[in-house]
């Protein structure tokens, strides 16, 4: 007996602690909504700079990374509504903005079989992730 009441004090301890830290996490996302888009787009950035690589190496097919480019632009193309919409400073935007646009120029050269275009587009992904990084901390202290 005495088992079977441990056994339920801890079950209820730790769903008691799994809520807290539930609860933890929500307040810590909705206080940096913007600092974790911004993560999710660079993100996203540097995984369309992956598959650019890989593409031009051959290591995968074209259609494999049309269909990557293509789900990844969506999530920039998200990104960039958000930014237009928020408080934060123009070059923000504007990294915004570049992002989703290499990753259009990304896309036409892999349906174009394009790898001058591909190499343009990663060195676009790459100079707006830097841009992006350097804007956020103007934003974050701008902006709390």
């Amino acid at each position: 007996m005495a088992r079977i009441a441990a056994s339920f004090a801890n079950t209820t301890l730790c769903f008691l602690l799994g809520a807290v830290m539930l609860a933890g996490l929500a307040a810590c996302s909705s206080s940096n909504a913007g600092g974790q888009q911004a993560r999710t787009a660079k993100s996203a950035a540097n995984s369309a700079i992956m598959v650019i690589d890989s593409w031009t190496a051959g290591a995968v097919p074209s259609h494999y990374a049309k269909a990557t480019l293509r789900s990844l632009a969506q999530t920039l193309a998200d990104f960039d509504r958000q930014q237009q919409r928020a408080d934060v400073s123009d070059s923000s935007k504007q990294s915004a903005r570049q992002l989703m646009a290499a990753a259009g120029r990304a896309e036409d050269a892999i349906k174009s079989g394009n790898q001058a275009l591909a190499e343009q587009a990663r060195q676009d992904f790459r100079n707006a992730i830097a841009k992006l990084v350097v804007a956020k901390p103007a934003d974050q202290a701008t902006n709390p």
